[in-house]
């Protein structure tokens, strides 16, 4: 299984957020390159960067960051990739996403509006991943402020169907708390799509935790807080998961 280190932008920084709440913030202790290079001098080899200023406003607002992420990413190792996201709501932000990034991490758009899903894909193949954020098994949308109808499994079909390369599955309940992921719900989706590329997030807060992610199928999980407060070291997770 993949480890995947997580970078959240905000105000020009790195931070972590709790539950999602944009009141409730950890700051990283190093600036957003830095931590690239620091994860990546580890042995991670895939960043999920994640643009939360937009993510709220509906549009990418901190796209020089995340190329200065990538590039960095880069320097320290030729094989690193860039997963990144944040208020993609149209085609030009998303070409302009991906001159940066390796690949786009879709959301809101994704899920209401198949057609922009597919013509996404359909210009990138192998590009675009979906973040599938879920609050009681429902979609939340535009930046967890609002929650969906889909039923989690029907909709995890259909963005596969529709050509998502990746399934980043996040319980807000549980993002930003080290509580521990939920293996069920993880469980009930690798059921759902038992062929796609799924990766867990949310509460992933020690190395037993990813073994039990490992243990329910997933090929990645994302970890933020935890290796922003040292309770992961990333080279030993690396050296488990292996």
């Amino acid at each position: 299984m993949e480890l995947i280190c997580a970078i959240d932008l905000l105000d020009g920084g790195a931070v972590r957020l709790v539950q999602g709440d944009y009141a409730r913030r950890i700051a990283a202790d190093a600036e957003p390159a830095d931590l690239a290079r620091r994860f990546v001098a580890a042995g991670c080899r895939r960043l999920h960067v994640v643009d939360l200023a937009g993510a709220r406003a509906g549009r990418p607002v901190q796209l020089e960051m995340i190329g200065e992420i990538a590039a960095a990413a880069r320097a320290e190792a030729s094989d690193a990739v860039v997963e990144a996201g944040g208020g993609l709501r149209s085609s030009s932000d998303v070409d302009t996403l991906l001159e940066r990034a390796a690949m786009a991490l879709l959301g809101t758009a994704a899920i209401e509006q198949p057609d922009f899903l597919r013509a996404a894909t359909s210009a990138h193949p192998g590009r675009i991943a979906v973040s599938l954020d879920l609050r009681d098994g429902r979609p939340a949308l535009d930046g967890w402020t609002r929650t969906g109808e889909s039923e989690m499994g029907e909709l995890a079909r259909r963005l596969v169907t529709d050509g998502a390369a990746r399934l980043i599955v996040t319980d807000t309940g549980r993002d930003g708390t080290l509580a521990g992921p939920n293996l069920e719900l993880l469980a009930q989706l690798r059921a759902a799509v038992p062929d796609a590329v799924l990766v867990a997030a949310g509460g992933i807060g020690s190395v037993d935790d990813l073994r039990a992610v490992a243990d329910t199928g997933c090929d990645g999980a994302v970890v933020g807080l935890a290796l922003l407060t040292g309770a992961i070291d990333p080279a030993e997770a690396m050296a488990v998961l292996a």
